[in-house]
C-alpha cells in the first residue's frame, strides 16, 4: 500500500508541476515591455495653479497638491521629498525636486509663451541606474489670463528613454513589476489589496494593487499616502505581442499606452544621453 501511496503522489507532483509549467507557460502579461510613443497618447494631463495661504501658491498634478512659494527655498511634497522653485525671468521658472538629504532627483524649467497662453516644460535628471533623461511636455491654457495662476491641459509629451517595464509571475495568482531603470519592484497578487515600491528613489507611501478583469487584463492602481494618483487597465492582445494601457490621474482624461514585448533575451535598449523623467511623473510629482 505505501508503493502504491508513493506512486499516486509520485503522479500527483507531477501533474501540478506540468499544470504549473503550462499555467507560466500561458501567462500572457509575462515579459520585458517597452513603450511605443508612436503608437501612444500620453498627453490630456491637466494641473491647476491657484493661490494658498500665506501669499504661496497651491499646484495640484498627477492627483496630487502641494503649496510653495518662488522663493528659492525648499517645500514639502506628498512624496516625502521637496520642492525648490526660483523665478528666472519674468516668463521662465525652474524647480528642483531633492530628497529630504539634498540628493537632486530632476529639474524642470517651465517657459511661458509670450502671449502667456502656452507653457513648455523640460524635465531632467539622472535615474536610479545613472542614465540620463530630458522629457518634454507642452501645456495649453484652460483657465486664468497670465502667469503661471490658471489652469492648464498637455498637448504633446516626449520621453527622450522611456522606461522598460519587466513583468514576472509571482506565485499562481500575482506578479513582480520590476522598472530596472528606477531599480523599482513591487511584488503583488490579484487580490486588490495593496503593496509597497521597493527602490531608492520610490516614494515610501507608494502603493500598488492588483486586480485581474479578464484572461488578458488587469487593473493596477497606484496611491500615495492614501491617496489614488492613478489608476489604469493593462490589455494584452490575444497575439500577445502588444500591451495598452488605458487611464489616468483622477480628473485626468484617460490616456493610452502601448507596450510591445521585447524578444526573450534581447539586451535593452540603450537609453538616449541628451547634450542638453521617476515611477513616470507629471509636474510636481517627483
Amino acid at each position: 500500500m505505501r508503493s502504491r501511496r508513493w506512486f499516486f503522489a509520485a503522479i500527483w507532483l507531477y501533474l501540478s508541476l506540468a499544470t504549473a509549467s503550462t499555467a507560466a507557460a500561458q501567462n500572457p502579461f509575462i515579459g520585458t515591455w517597452k513603450l511605443n510613443q508612436e503608437k501612444s497618447q500620453l498627453a490630456g494631463d491637466t494641473m491647476k495653479f491657484g493661490p494658498a495661504a500665506s501669499e504661496a501658491i497651491e499646484l495640484i498634478a498627477g492627483g496630487t497638491t502641494y503649496s510653495f512659494r518662488v522663493d528659492g527655498n525648499p517645500y514639502a511634497l506628498p512624496s516625502g521629498d521637496v520642492a525648490i522653485w526660483r523665478q528666472t525671468s519674468p516668463d521662465s521658472y525652474t524647480t528642483e525636486y531633492r530628497k529630504i538629504d539634498g540628493k537632486l532627483l530632476s529639474s524642470d524649467n517651465w517657459k511661458l509663451s509670450a502671449d502667456g497662453n502656452n507653457l513648455s516644460v523640460t524635465s531632467s535628471g539622472v535615474k536610479a541606474n545613472g542614465d540620463l533623461y530630458t522629457n518634454t511636455e507642452e501645456y495649453v491654457r484652460t483657465a486664468g489670463t497670465s502667469g503661471l495662476m490658471g489652469a492648464w491641459k498637455s498637448t504633446s509629451v516626449k520621453l527622450s528613454s522611456p522606461n522598460e517595464l519587466t513583468i514576472q509571475e509571482a506565485g499562481l495568482d500575482g506578479l513582480i513589476l520590476k522598472i530596472a531603470a528606477l531599480k523599482a519592484t513591487a511584488v503583488t497578487n490579484f487580490d486588490g489589496k495593496e503593496v509597497g515600491v521597493e527602490g531608492p528613489d520610490i516614494p515610501t507611501g507608494l502603493r500598488l494593487a492588483l486586480t485581474r478583469t479578464g484572461p488578458y487584463k488587469f487593473r493596477l492602481v497606484e496611491k500615495l499616502n492614501g491617496s489614488q494618483v492613478d489608476s489604469s487597465e493593462y490589455t494584452v492582445s490575444q497575439d500577445g505581442q502588444t500591451m495598452t494601457a488605458v487611464g489616468g490621474a483622477p480628473g485626468d482624461p484617460p490616456s493610452t499606452a502601448v507596450w510591445e514585448k521585447q524578444p526573450a533575451g534581447a539586451p535593452a535598449a540603450p537609453a538616449d544621453h541628451p547634450s542638453a523623467s521617476p515611477v513616470i511623473p507629471s509636474p510636481g510629482v517627483h
